[in-house]
């Protein structure tokens, strides 16, 4: 496969330039017009290489490469500065931002082609030394309940949020609630691109690139697929192209997280099926213990095993709850996880556009989604720690070992 570049700059004629003097060289490009959307096309496509104007609206190039390096998924990635400002101090602030190579404008055409191969060349050793892991298919995660308001596209989100930043890989928050998702709303994504954008492809020229460009991403890494913008469009997605969508999705991501509609739906059998892990939630009132019952009882029917479907009681009230006890004796099993009420922090979020476990001023809550995350991830996972892990694995393992401590 070529090497995909990304070349920003919020000149369409000097970004025509770079592509014009390169294109010799068979690459693929992909172009932006400020930071902004540099760092959304880095997350999203993440190119082998970046040549990038510093002087554009909205985020210049030092912040740009500052947040491309500060992310896990695309801190590796080189970042050419291709910039007017050509004095030393200029040349330092853009190594000290994270910039490995720095060319004054205008550019030497031959000089531009060289240091891109050497940086690409250098890239491909590092690449050649590192050992590939095996390649598994991703863990499937599915939120679900048949009562609607107790929390399930929260916890997809911050669970979403919790697994990139915990270890350093996209996620793919898939939005199945196609009548009216509300997973962009509470990332504050805008939703340019959605599930409407997949309605009229037939299902064999829906490929892995295809859906790069429809996913929408979050600062935090992780990788949208938002609901349509209006409920008729979500009425042209069927089972078999959620089934496809989610079979491409397996092979290129580690962790896919389902926000499920509160019903038993075609979409959300397709979703339910590829799932490797279903979280039932439940709240502790009658109405919710009687739903939580009828979905177990199907998920019977379905012939779900018993060990893919997992237990999550959420307090959404603080206050006059039914006791854990009386609903698993009324449910005939043990409850997996209990969510304590928090309700303000949550409203709070839900209301900003910033999911609570990004949240630095609430601790408590950011370490809960933090080590449920742990608890959800993949055991080839917990059982290869990484290299360099990041600072979310580090805390999840300074409460592990506390907790052992303490028997």
């Amino acid at each position: 496969m070529p090497e995909k570049i990304l070349v920003v700059d919020d000149d369409a004629l000097m970004r025509l330039m770079v592509t014009k003097t390169l294109s010799t060289e068979g690459f693929e490009f992909l172009e932006a017009e400020n930071g902004v959307q540099a760092v959304e096309k880095a997350i999203a496509h993440q190119p082998d290489l970046i040549i990038m104007d510093v002087n554009m609206p909205e985020m210049d190039g030092y912040e740009a490469c500052q947040r491309i390096r500060s992310n896990p998924i695309t801190s590796a990635i080189p970042i050419i500065l291709v910039t007017s400002l050509s004095t030393v101090e200029d040349k330092i602030k853009g190594f000290d931002s994270g910039a490995d190579d720095y060319i004054p404008k205008p550019f030497d055409p031959i000089e531009l082609t060289m240091r891109v191969n050497v940086l690409l060349r250098r890239m491909a050793r590092i690449k050649a030394t590192v050992k590939a892991p095996e390649v598994r298919p991703g863990k499937v995660i599915a939120f679900f309940s048949l009562r609607g308001g107790i929390g399930t596209t929260t916890l997809a989100t911050n669970t979403a949020i919790a697994l990139t930043r915990l270890w350093g890989t996209p996620t793919a928050l898939v939005d199945l609630v196609l009548a009216c998702g509300q997973c962009a709303l509470m990332m504050n994504i805008p939703p340019r691109n959605s599930w409407a954008d997949l309605a009229r492809i037939p299902n064999e020229e829906i490929d892995i690139e295809v859906l790069r460009n429809v996913l929408r991403p979050h600062e935090s890494g992780v990788l949208v697929l938002v609901a349509p913008n209006h409920p008729e469009e979500g009425e042209m997605i069927d089972g078999p192209k959620v089934s496809h969508v989610l079979d491409l999705l397996k092979k290129e991501y580690p962790y896919i997280i389902l926000d499920l509609p509160h019903e038993f739906c075609e979409k959300t059998l397709a979703g339910l099926d590829t799932a490797d892990e279903i979280w039932l939630l439940l709240a502790p009132e009658l109405a919710s213990v009687r739903a939580t019952l009828l979905a177990m009882e199907t998920f019977q029917m379905l012939n779900y095993p018993l060990e893919r479907v997992k237990l999550l009681l959420n307090w959404t009230f603080e206050r006059r709850g039914l006791a854990r006890k009386a609903i698993e004796k009324t449910l005939k099993r043990e409850i997996d996880v209990v969510i304590p009420y928090a309700s303000e922090p949550l409203v709070k979020s839900i209301n900003l556009g910033v999911p609570a476990v990004l949240d630095d001023t609430n601790p408590p809550l950011v370490a809960l989604f933090e080590n449920f995350a742990y608890l959800l991830s993949r055991e080839d996972h917990k059982n290869n720690p990484p290299v360099n892990p990041t600072p979310t694995y580090q805390r999840v393992m300074e409460y592990l070992a506390e907790k052992n401590s303490h028997g």
